[in-house]
This record gives C-alpha cells, structure tokens and sequence, in this order.
C-alpha cells in the first residue's frame, strides 16, 4: 500500500525517527496487548527533553509472533535504508524510514501479570518453546537434544547481548513522572520477545560495523491489559521512554 502524500509532508525533515514494534496474536492472546499499547503512538510526533526539544516522528510495526518473521525482519530494520516488512494491521502504513537509518528502535511485548519490565540483554540460544505459529526455533547448533536460537549469520555475535540504553536511568525517570509501575530485567523469557531483542541488538551491531550508523535498541515488556496497567498507561510510558532516549543521544 503506498503511503500517502500528505503523511510523507507531515514529517519535519529535522525529526529524530523511532521505529517502535509490537506483535500479533498468539497463544491467549487474539489482540496482543503490546499491539494495543504500541498502535496509538504510529505516526505521532512528540518531542525529546533536551534544552533545544528536537521533534521525535514514531513509526508503529505490528510483526507476528513467529521466529521466521523476526529472523526475515531484524535485518531489514538495521538495514541503510530500512526496509520494513508488511505490517500485520493494514491501518498503520508505515512512513517512509529515513535513508540513515532510524534513532531508536523500540521493541515492545507482553509478559505476566505485574509492572512494566524494561529488559537489559537478549540471549542467544535456548528458545525451545513453539511460536504462535506452532513452529519451533531453527537449530543453532546440532546436539542431542539441539541447541535452537541464531546460528548461521551470527557465528561472530557473543552469546548475550545488552542494550545501550541506561536501563536505570530511564526507570528513575519514568518515577518521577509517575510511572511507577517498571522495574528492570535481565530474563526477556526466551521467547520471541527475548528473540527480537538478540536479534536487533546484532542487528544494529552489524550495522555499525558497517560503519553505519548504531541504532539504540531497547525491549519493554507490558502486562496483560488491566493486569493491573490499562492500556493507556502503558502507552503513556511508552511515550515518555521515547522522549527520555532521544534525549541521550
């Protein structure tokens, strides 16, 4: 679907660009919840906090919750320029990405019932439970049993991988705004969450070895909808982590 000319004029050449992901349907879940938190911020634009604000255009991917998907998108996220998949929800055509490459990446999932979780590291192995499409990790190494999670491609890759983002900096922050209910993580689940992360962060590694530029990556996760946090207030939270990020680079 092409994107239309008047969102491609709304766009301040000046803006930082953030790609921010939530994913499909799968297992209990027949509208995720991270979907639900994400969709409202596409094609906004808010500001970061620095003394001179710069504008900041979000751009909202709705991927599906399957390693194929994840594997087929990370590159294309990371790539100069981005080439983004199709998205899941036809309402949120994605704006052209910017020919450098987008300033943040945001990921964003559901975990259990509780607090916002912003994850620190993505491993590499250990992903053995199906996806929604009921299709398992590829093998990453051959064994008994296999050890399944990014193999060929990403030999030169460490087995964990962190975000640059000051994970308790952000958190501090996003207190004293009000948003009280996030605390750190460093167990993504090994699942696709924790599978988009590792596979962004070497991603964006790649990219800048390149010597393109890296692109900051971050995974949050949210808890199902009014489990205890409605979907506004995790959206809220969203926002301002967009805004604070954009702000330290």
């Amino acid at each position: 679907m092409p994107v239309p000319t008047k969102q491609r004029d709304l766009i301040d050449p000046s803006a930082l660009r953030v790609l921010i992901t939530g994913y499909g349907p799968f297992r209990g879940f027949p509208v995720n919840p991270s979907w639900l938190a994400v969709k409202p911020l596409h094609n906004r634009t808010i500001h970061s906090l620095n003394a001179h604000p710069r504008p900041v255009h979000i751009t909202a991917l709705q991927l599906p919750t399957s390693y194929a998907a994840v594997l087929a998108a990370a590159p294309g996220i990371h790539a100069r320029p981005p080439a983004l998949p199709k998205s899941l929800d036809p309402s949120c055509v994605p704006a052209p990405p910017p020919r450098g490459g987008y300033d943040l990446v945001l990921h964003v999932g559901v975990a259990g019932p509780g607090a916002m979780r912003v994850e620190q590291r993505g491993r590499k192995h250990g992903y053995n439970s199906p996806d929604a499409d009921d299709e398992l990790c590829p093998v990453a190494l051959d064994g008994a049993p296999p050890v399944r999670g990014f193999g060929k491609g990403y030999e030169e890759f460490p087995d964990e991988m962190y975000t640059p983002v000051d994970c308790a900096k952000l958190i501090e922050y996003l207190k004293d705004m009000g948003i009280s209910d996030v605390v750190p993580s460093s167990n993504a689940g090994l699942y696709l969450c924790e599978f988009i992360t590792y596979g962004s962060l070497a991603e964006a590694e790649r990219a800048a070895a390149q010597g393109k530029k890296e692109t900051p990556v971050l995974f949050m996760h949210i808890p199902p909808v009014e489990q205890p946090l409605s979907t506004e207030y995790c959206t809220e939270a969203l926002r301002r982590s967009i805004s604070w990020i954009c702000s330290q680079w």
